[in-house]
């Protein structure tokens, strides 16, 4: 009894598992099995049909097949465009993330051309080697340093309060290569800032900041230079 109650209940499961593509023309071919079986049995009155009848017989056998053929177009009609949205979403998921790659390649591309762009950059330090007066003017010496890349062009300002200074130019400097600059008609002992402009092997210009600050001690007048930051 279990085993014909399982079996039944498979094949209910099997019929109702069936789409309505697979249903349609098994109705559709049952349907007409049926049709032409009744007009069989009743083939004597139907040749004796007029035109309009027959007609009207036709269109009532045909127009439940006409029926059910709509609706599965409908809903296969339904069921493609369904599908095609889905696909079109996808399509729309997969070209955001191509996007985000592409951002996130540019970005890095960006963060290497900024990090190749600083290491061409060369690394000055300012020192003050010499201070005092000469014919009756005071002078600054400034001892550039250059530990880093290849430089060229290099352009040196003093900036005094709101004056500026200069420039007075130097010599390429090569990593371990040094020069002197001086600035003379200066206020005595005064504070300042050193600005360098440059151009490295790229073409590109930059500049580098210092600021030199007065101070007295044990052995006299001197400048303690500090280097501003240039790298942002």
């Amino acid at each position: 009894m279990n085993r014909l109650r399982a079996y039944w209940v498979g094949q209910a499961k099997w019929w109702c598992s069936r789409s309505l593509e697979w249903w349609a023309p098994h109705l559709t071919a049952l349907y007409i099995g049926g049709a032409i079986t009744i007009m069989g049995a009743k083939f004597d009155e139907l040749i004796s049909l007029k035109l309009n009848e027959i007609g009207d017989l036709t269109a009532g056998i045909f127009g439940p097949l006409a029926f059910l053929w709509l609706v599965l177009g409908y809903i296969q009609q339904g069921r493609e465009l369904r599908l095609s949205s889905e696909a079109l979403l996808l399509q729309a998921d997969e070209l955001r993330n191509s996007v985000a790659q592409q951002c996130e390649m540019v970005a890095a591309q960006k963060i290497g051309l900024i990090n190749y762009e600083k290491s061409l950059q060369p690394l000055l330090h300012v020192s003050v080697s010499d201070a005092g007066w000469f014919e009756g003017e005071f002078y600054l010496e400034f001892k550039v340093e250059n530990t880093g890349e290849y430089c060229e062009s290099l352009a040196v300002k003093l900036v005094v309060g709101a004056e500026e200074i200069g420039p007075n130019y130097l010599q390429p400097l090569i990593r371990g290569a040094s020069s002197f600059v001086r600035f003379s008609h200066l206020d005595e002992w005064t504070d300042c800032k050193v600005v360098i402009g440059y151009r490295v092997m790229n073409g590109s210009c930059n500049s580098q900041e210092f600021t030199a600050t007065h101070y007295a001690d044990e052995e006299g007048d001197q400048y303690f230079v500090r280097k501003l930051s240039f790298l942002s």
